[in-house]
C-alpha cells in the first residue's frame, strides 16, 4: 500500500511539476511579445491637438483618437468608486488579477465554449486599452495578465485609474471621460452628477453598443444596472439611487454646427501639417488658438444656405442642394455654390471662411482654391489708381458708346449693365451706378499696365493680362485676396496680410509660434478715404442699397442694417459670377456665388440679386456679438466705432452736381464733395 501511495505522490508530483513548467513555458514564450519595460514605464497618452476659436472655446480636436486627459484629483469620488464597484471590486487588493473573477470567467466560458466572459480587472482592461488587441481569445488574455502585473509593478492604484479614465473608450471614436462628458452632457467630468456618471461608467464594457444617440434604451438599462451595483457597494445613498434611476437621460445637443467650420479647419490642417508633421499635429497635444469667430461662422453658414435656397426656388434651377444626403461625400456639386470671408482690417484676422455649402460634398474652398471673375468688385482697384493719379470724384466724363480698335480689329466694345449711355457723369456717380463706359475711359486713359500695377499692390498674386477689359474684372483671381484687398479702405490706405492662428503652444504651454499683424502700405491714407466715401455713395445711393433692407429667408426674420457701410457689387459675362464685398471700420466680408462649372446664374442674377442679400444678416449679426449687452441681454451698440475717420488733409468742397466745378451761381444744384487740396 505504501508503495502504491509513493508511486502515485511521484506521479502527482511530476504532472504538477509538469503543468508548471508548462504554464511558465507559455508564460515565458508570450511574455517575448510584450512592449520593452522602457515602453510600459514611459507610455505617452496620444493626445491630439485641440483648436480654440477667437474667444478660446474649443471647435475641434485634431487626433487619432478623440481624447482630452483629466486628472484623477478632480473626478467626484462617485465616479471613481463606481468605477470601481461595477468593474473591480478588489481593485486595491489584487495585484493585476483577480483570481476568484479570473476562476469565474473560466468556468463560464468552459461551459459556453464562447470566451466571451472576461473577468478582467481595471489593470488588466487598461494593458489591453494601452498596447492590445480586443479579441478574446486565450493568447491575448495570457499577454493581458502578464503586463497588469508589470503594471501594478511600475504604477500606483491612483495611477493606474488616472490612466484608465483618459485612455478607456465612451463610445465611437470617444476616448477618455472629458471628451465623453462633453460629447453627452455639454460639461467638465468634474461636474457629472451621479446618473451622468453611472451612464459613462458603464459604457467602456461596449462603447459602440451603449451608444446612447444611437441605443438609447441600451444605455438606460446600463445605466441603471450600474446604479444598482453603487447602490450595493454603498457608493450612493438609497435616496441618491433613488433619484437617479428615475432620472431621463438628458443628453447634450451643441448649439454650434462645427461642421460650418470645416473649411477653415481643412485650411489651417494643411498649414500646420507642413510646419510639424502629421505625428505632432495628430498625436502632439498641441493648442491652436484660432482667429475664427464661430457664433458668427454657424450664424453666416446658416444664412448663406438659407439665401442660396432661395435662389435655387427662384430660379427653378434643375439641380437643387436639397436632392443631396447632407453625409453624401465627395460628390459632383452641380448645385449653385457660395463662400463667404470675413477678415478685420486693423488686425487681420479672419472671422469666417466658409468655401461652399457641404464639405462633405466637396472638399474645394471656393474662397481659397478657385479662381474666379470679380466683374466690377475689382473697380474699386481701378478706381483707386485713378484717384492716386489725379482724379477726384468730382471728374466728369462722358458716358457713350465706345469702341476699342487695334489693327482695325475690334477687340472690345464696352457697354453699360442697363445697355443705356448717360452723358456727362462724375467718378462718384459713374462707380456708384457701376458704369462700365466711365470705367473703360479710365483704364484707357490710365493705361493697363498701371492698373496691373496697383492691383498688385492690393495683393493680387494671380496673373493679371494689361488689357482694357480689366476695366470690367475680366482676370481670374482668388476670392479671398480680392476680398482681403478691400481691407485698404478702413485701414488708412493699409492692406492687411490674412491671419487665421493667433498662437500654438505645445502640450507644455510654451508658445511655438505667435502670429504678428503686418500692413502693407498701398495708397495715401487720404486717397483710401475718398475711396470710401465712393463705395458708401454705392451703399446708400447704388446698386448696393440692399444692404439696407433683406426681407425674411428662411428661418430668418427681415432685417434693417442702419450702421456706417460701404462696398460694391460684382456681376460678370451672363451672369456667371455674383459678389459683393462690403465693410465698416471693423470688419470687411465678402460674398461670392456661382456654379462650380461656371454656367449662368441666370437672367439678372447680378450680385445685387444673388450675393449681397446675405450680407447685411452677417454683418448685423457681428456688430451684436461684439456689443456689450444690457440687463434684458439686448445689445448695446456703439454706431461710432463703426464709422470712418476722415484725415485732417482731406476737405470738403460744394462742387456743381452737373459739371463737377465750382457752382457758377447760387441757383445751380450743388453737392458736397472729398478733395486732397493742390
Amino acid at each position: 500500500m505504501k508503495r502504491y501511495f509513493w508511486k502515485y505522490l511521484t506521479i502527482l508530483l511530476a504532472i504538477i511539476f509538469l503543468g508548471m513548467g508548462a504554464v511558465a513555458g507559455i508564460f515565458y514564450y508570450y511574455s517575448k511579445e510584450l512592449p520593452p519595460l522602457s515602453e510600459l514605464t514611459h507610455f505617452d497618452m496620444k493626445v491630439g491637438s485641440e483648436v480654440y476659436d477667437t474667444n478660446d472655446e474649443l471647435i475641434h480636436i485634431f487626433s487619432v483618437e478623440r481624447r482630452q486627459l483629466t486628472n484623477l484629483n478632480e473626478l467626484p469620488d462617485f465616479l471613481i468608486d463606481g468605477l470601481i464597484a461595477v468593474e473591480d471590486n478588489n481593485f486595491y487588493q489584487h495585484w493585476g488579477m483577480d483570481l476568484f473573477g479570473f476562476v469565474r470567467a473560466v468556468v463560464a466560458n468552459i461551459k459556453t465554449l464562447s470566451f466571451s466572459q472576461g473577468g478582467s480587472t481595471i489593470t488588466q482592461q487598461l494593458a489591453r486599452n494601452m498596447f492590445l488587441t480586443l479579441d478574446k481569445q486565450i493568447p491575448r488574455k495570457i499577454k493581458e495578465l502578464l503586463l497588469a502585473v508589470q503594471i501594478e509593478k511600475h504604477y500606483s492604484k491612483q495611477e493606474i485609474l488616472e490612466y484608465y479614465f483618459n485612455k478607456a473608450a465612451f463610445g465611437p471614436g470617444l476616448y477618455g471621460i472629458e471628451i465623453a462628458a462633453s460629447k453627452y452632457f455639454g460639461k467638465e467630468a468634474k461636474d457629472l452628477n451621479i446618473a451622468e456618471a453611472a451612464l459613462l461608467i458603464g459604457m467602456p464594457q461596449l462603447p459602440s453598443g451603449y451608444y446612447p444617440f444611437r441605443y438609447p434604451q441600451r444605455a438606460l438599462n446600463r445605466r441603471n444596472f450600474v446604479l444598482k451595483r453603487m447602490l450595493q457597494e454603498n457608493v450612493i445613498t438609497k435616496q441618491q439611487y433613488t433619484e437617479a434611476v428615475n432620472s431621463k437621460i438628458e443628453l447634450h445637443e451643441p448649439e454650434i454646427n462645427h461642421g460650418a467650420a470645416d473649411y477653415f479647419l481643412e485650411h489651417i490642417r494643411k498649414k500646420l501639417e507642413r510646419k510639424y508633421g502629421t505625428t505632432q499635429l495628430f498625436t502632439g497635444g498641441l493648442k491652436i488658438y484660432t482667429t475664427l469667430d464661430m457664433q458668427l461662422q454657424q450664424y453666416a453658414d446658416s444664412i448663406m444656405n438659407a439665401q442660396l435656397t432661395k435662389l435655387e426656388n427662384r430660379n427653378d434651377y434643375e439641380v437643387k442642394y436639397a436632392d443631396f444626403p447632407v453625409d453624401t461625400v465627395n460628390i459632383a456639386t452641380d448645385y449653385v455654390q457660395g463662400g463667404i470671408f470675413s477678415i478685420e482690417p486693423q488686425t487681420g484676422y479672419v472671422k469666417v471662411m466658409i468655401g461652399g455649402r457641404n464639405f462633405n460634398h466637396s472638399k474645394l474652398n471656393r474662397m481659397t482654391q478657385s479662381r474666379r471673375q470679380p466683374g466690377s468688385a475689382f473697380k474699386p482697384i481701378l478706381y483707386t489708381a485713378a484717384l492716386d493719379n489725379g482724379y477726384t470724384p468730382a471728374t466728369v466724363i462722358q458716358d457713350e458708346p465706345v469702341s476699342f480698335i487695334q489693327s482695325d480689329t475690334l477687340f472690345w466694345k464696352p457697354h453699360n449693365y442697363s445697355n443705356r449711355y448717360f452723358g456727362y457723369t462724375r467718378l462718384r456717380e459713374g462707380l456708384k451706378k457701376s458704369r462700365n463706359i466711365y470705367a473703360a475711359k479710365l483704364i484707357y486713359d490710365l493705361g493697363p499696365e498701371k492698373v496691373t500695377d496697383y492691383a498688385r499692390r492690393f495683393g493680387i498674386t494671380t496673373p493679371i493680362p494689361p488689357v482694357y477689359s480689366l476695366a470690367a474684372g475680366s482676370l481670374d483671381l482668388i476670392p479671398y485676396e480680392l476680398i482681403t484687398a478691400y481691407t485698404t479702405f478702413p485701414n488708412n490706405g493699409e492692406r492687411v496680410r490674412p491671419i487665421f492662428i493667433r498662437r500654438v503652444e505645445d502640450s507644455q504651454g510654451n508658445i511655438l509660434e505667435s502670429a504678428e499683424i503686418e500692413k502693407i502700405r498701398v495708397v495715401d491714407e487720404s486717397v483710401a478715404y475718398i475711396m470710401t466715401t465712393l463705395l458708401q455713395s454705392v451703399v446708400d445711393e447704388g446698386t448696393g442699397r440692399g444692404v439696407r433692407w433683406q426681407p425674411a429667408v428662411g428661418k430668418h426674420s427681415s432685417i434693417s442694417y442702419k450702421w456706417t457701410a460701404a462696398g460694391k457689387t460684382g456681376t460678370t459675362n451672363d451672369f456667371r459670377d455674383a459678389w459683393f464685398i462690403g465693410f465698416h471700420r471693423k470688419l470687411v466680408t465678402g460674398i461670392w456665388v456661382g456654379f462650380d462649372d461656371s454656367r449662368t446664374l441666370g437672367k439678372s442674377q447680378s450680385g445685387a440679386v444673388a450675393a449681397l442679400p446675405a450680407w447685411p444678416f452677417i454683418m448685423k449679426k457681428a456688430i451684436y456679438l461684439e456689443s456689450p449687452k444690457n440687463n434684458r441681454g439686448k445689445p448695446i451698440v456703439d454706431a461710432s466705432q463703426y464709422k470712418f475717420e476722415k484725415p485732417d488733409e482731406v476737405v470738403t468742397v460744394e462742387v456743381s452736381k452737373e459739371t463737377g466745378l465750382l457752382p457758377k451761381s447760387e441757383y445751380e444744384k450743388t453737392i458736397k464733395e472729398y478733395f486732397v487740396p493742390g
